[in-house]
């Protein structure tokens, strides 16, 4: 979400020709650009990662012990990052050995 000023600022810059209240349906094929391409050039701050719920390396660790009875587990969980607008949490464990353990490399 962006801030209604924000908004109104971004729709001064395409001009006097673009009313504010104005639905997409009744946009033009020239406006459309216009605003597609204000919108690629425009500057918005990275959402926080608040929104995301990271089940948390503890939970983690603690389902892991619980299903497959490891030897050895290793969890890790970055801090939340931003792709192409998207906030998203890194999160991952390894475990070795355990109840369901087979020769070789099991995935």
């Amino acid at each position: 979400c962006i801030s209604k000023p924000h908004a109104l600022r971004l729709i001064e810059e395409l001009g006097p020709s673009f009313d504010k209240d104005a639905h997409v349906h009744e946009l033009s094929k020239r406006q459309i650009q216009q605003l597609t391409s204000l919108l690629r050039d425009a500057k918005f701050k990275a959402p926080d990662g608040k929104c995301l719920s990271p089940a948390g390396e503890y939970n983690i660790r603690l389902g892991i012990m619980k299903e497959l009875n490891p030897d050895v587990v290793a969890t890790f969980q970055d801090k939340a990052s931003v792709h192409e607008g998207h906030p998203f949490v890194v999160e991952a464990a390894v475990s070795l050995g355990g109840n369901l353990a087979k020769p070789g490399l099991n995935f």
